[in-house]
């Protein structure tokens, strides 16, 4: 009976949402509901449950009500070339309000979960065995990282860690090609684990990528529990205490997802400098749609980070490996048994960004032919076992990753028009401010209510425009061949010793160039055409937001050094400085494991080269030791900032030092709520018209020094 009424509710609304109104009446009622939005916003009614759905159907309306006009009065046969515009624009924009709508379907609720106290007997503990699968990365930051593992706070005699190293395999050290490098590599990292005391295990052939690594591993090992961690995710100490307590909670629960939280900026961050500012782009998904995911049972193995357990696993055979997206894919398979996940939204690792923007679209690219491919060959819809709500959850995720189509189809429709002439969209300035503009507002605010913690207005079109040009190919070639793509890993932990301009940088010129030419072009036919001028202004407007995406796009390509070994994070704590026998409070700043910032009362005089004593305690208790030297100082007030950096002698002292830098889940929560903080739509796009104007004159005043240098 509740289905049946939920049914007919939803006829009722499709209903009203296609009545057509006059253009008068449609300009009252979008006044109307965008002031039912700004107030409900601002009022305590939107924290209850029935505020909050009462807010999502009036946007809904808005939006439903803008496509069902878009679909009826604005798709006009004009031309042969027009008409295809035209109807590739609407399927752009009816993509975007699919995933725009399911988008809240799929954040109607989220919830937030605390960690389930672990029993006080280590008997009743289930087993675990953590899995560090490995290619070509780097040895330091893998060491970092086993290191982690073996501070974890759980019964030794239930833990055991196992490198699983994919760089030395069997094959790689019988091919002439890799022989040497694979054989240096199995004897060093062999030597590196047993030095740590933790099981190495290769295999004698590279199959199915990092899903056939594990899976081979899985099948060597026993424990209850399986915690997966990409090489470069450093655990916390208490990934295990916030984790584990769930399985034994839920005994049909087949996986625990916790966050990926990157202690350096990603390329956009780190290149238009907005890593201080604003939150992180993960933050959106691991803040806040994991979360919602999480209401409907839906949220999924993101491939590191998490535990599954072994029994669930088995039932079918392992990690799936028919996509480049293991992690999702053997989420579906999983759920449609009729089993659980759970989402703890508390980060308790610390891994590393992509350094470079190529190395930023290798990884998106292995994402969207991934999640695409799973569209294709698993589409969640006809998958049996599937609840309906996780059908749209998982369709919502998929469908996602189209958007290198769409987006380039929304930078170019307003070039299309103004320098090819293509009619794109029929409307004239009237009906697009009494539809189209609501429709736009509406999304502002219902972004901002939902996300607007974690991801501040713009930042996904800049994000989506940054990468759609290089996805575009990867969407359609996956489409076409939804079993070509293979797995590649994502370069990380790069050095770049000076500021250069990404190869991948030219086709963001060529669409500056037409952005810019466009505006003279508008202004000729404004005058030329005046019985156009709705269409040319609409279009110039569009162009315009579209070229302060291009800008910024073009900061992103100007790649910044990055000469630090390990990227200093933002923390806070009390320390105790000694010098010349001499004991004096200080407040952290930020860490990382070369060196760490502090402020101390500047009534002592530190140089330069001075050798210091810090003491300081981490939210466990335990109580730590470090010898540093200063590199720099730097007065504030009363105050005085020093720079320092780690001296460190012995294998043990390292040891002490990982345990303290990344042992402590707080220190990324603080981080993460330091950057918590909302702004308007307004606030948001002056912010990214300023750092895009930024970065593309750092941009062309690079490449002007570049040319003037070979000139010379």
């Amino acid at each position: 009976m509740k289905q049946f009424f939920s049914a007919v509710l939803g006829i009722f609304f499709i209903y009203l949402c296609s009545i057509s109104f006059t253009l008068n009446q449609q300009f009252l009622i979008s006044v109307i509901c965008l002031c039912g939005l700004f107030l409900l916003r601002r009022s305590s009614f939107l924290k209850t449950r029935y505020g909050k759905l009462f807010f999502l159907f009036l946007a809904t309306f808005i939006t439903l009500h803008y496509w069902i006009w878009r679909t009826k009065d604005t798709i006009v046969y004009t031309g042969a070339l027009d008409y295809i515009g035209t109807i590739i624009l609407y399927l752009a924009e009816t993509h975007a309000i699919f995933l725009y709508l399911t988008g809240i379907f799929v954040n109607i609720w989220p919830i937030r979960r605390k960690p389930v106290p672990l029993p006080n007997d280590p008997e009743k503990l289930p087993t675990v065995d953590i899995f560090i699968p490995t290619l070509n990365e780097q040895e330091e930051i893998i060491k970092i990282t086993l290191i982690g593992c073996k501070a974890i706070d759980y019964p030794r005699e239930k833990i055991k860690i196992y490198l699983l190293d994919d760089g030395a395999t069997l094959q790689k050290r019988r091919d002439p090609k890799t022989s040497k490098e694979a054989w240096e590599r199995y004897y060093r990292f062999k030597k590196m684990a047993e030095s740590l005391g933790i099981n190495y295990i290769t295999r004698e052939k590279n199959e199915h990528a990092k899903a056939g690594n594990i899976n081979y591993a899985f099948k060597k090992t026993n424990g209850e529990l399986i915690l997966i961690l990409d090489c470069d995710h450093v655990p916390t100490r208490d990934i295990l205490k916030n984790t584990v307590g769930w399985f034994l909670k839920d005994r049909k629960l087949f996986l625990v997802q916790t966050p990926h939280f990157f202690i350096n900026p990603d390329p956009v961050e780190k290149n238009l400098r907005t890593f201080s500012d604003a939150p992180t782009e993960q933050q959106m998904f691991y803040q806040a749609i994991q979360l919602g995911l999480d209401f409907w049972n839906s949220s999924f193995f993101c491939g590191s980070a998490a535990l599954l357990k072994r029994k669930c696993l088995e039932e079918i055979g392992g990690l799936e490996g028919e996509t480049v997206t293991e992690d999702a894919e053997t989420s579906i398979c999983l759920h449609a048994k009729g089993l659980n996940s759970a989402y703890i939204g508390t980060p308790v690792v610390s891994g590393l960004n992509p350094g470079t923007y190529d190395s930023l679209i290798t990884q998106r690219t292995r994402w969207t032919q991934g999640m695409i491919q799973i569209f294709m060959l698993k589409n969640p819809l006809l998958i049996k076992g599937l609840k309906l709500f996780q059908k749209l959850c998982y369709l919502n995720c998929c469908l996602f990753w189209f958007f290198g189509i769409s987006r380039m189809i929304f930078l170019l429709a307003p070039v299309a028009y103004l320098l090819g002439r293509i009619q794109i969209y029929h409307a004239s300035v009237l009906q697009v401010i009494a539809y189209a503009l609501p429709h736009v507002l509406a999304c502002l605010m219902i972004g901002n209510t939902l996300y607007g913690n974690v991801r501040w207005p713009f930042f996904s079109e800049l994000y989506e425009s940054a990468q759609s040009i290089f996805l575009l190919p990867a969407v359609i070639s996956t489409i076409l061949n939804p079993r070509k793509p293979s797995f590649r890993v994502t370069p990380k932990g790069l050095d770049l010793k000076k500021d250069f301009l990404n190869p991948l940088g030219k086709p963001f010129y060529i669409l500056f160039i037409a952005t810019l030419v466009s505006f003279p072009v508008a202004s000729i036919m404004w005058y030329k055409y005046p019985v156009y001028r709705d269409v040319i202004m609409i279009c110039g407007g569009w162009n315009l937001f579209n070229f302060f995406i291009v800008l910024a796009c073009l900061g992103i390509i100007w790649e910044r050094r990055q000469l630090r070994r390990f990227s200093r994070a933002w923390a806070r704590g009390e320390l105790e400085v000694i010098c010349d026998n001499k004991k004096i409070k200080g407040e952290i700043k930020d860490i990382s494991l070369s060196g760490i910032g502090f402020e101390v009362a500047s009534i002592f005089d530190f140089k330069k080269g001075d050798k210091l004593l810090l003491f300081a305690k981490d939210r466990f208790g335990d109580r730590y030791e470090f010898e540093v030297e200063v590199a720099r100082g730097l007065k504030k007030g009363k105050k005085v900032y020093l720079g320092c950096d780690f001296i460190v002698k012995k294998e043990k002292q390292f040891e002490k030092l990982v345990k303290f830098v990344y042992g402590d889940s707080q220190r990324w929560v603080e981080f993460w709520q330091r950057k918590s903080k909302p702004v308007s739509a307004i606030k948001g796009f002056v912010y990214l018209i300023k750092k895009g104007l930024e970065g593309s004159l750092d941009n062309f005043r690079g490449i002007g020094f570049e040319v003037k240098r070979r000139l010379i």
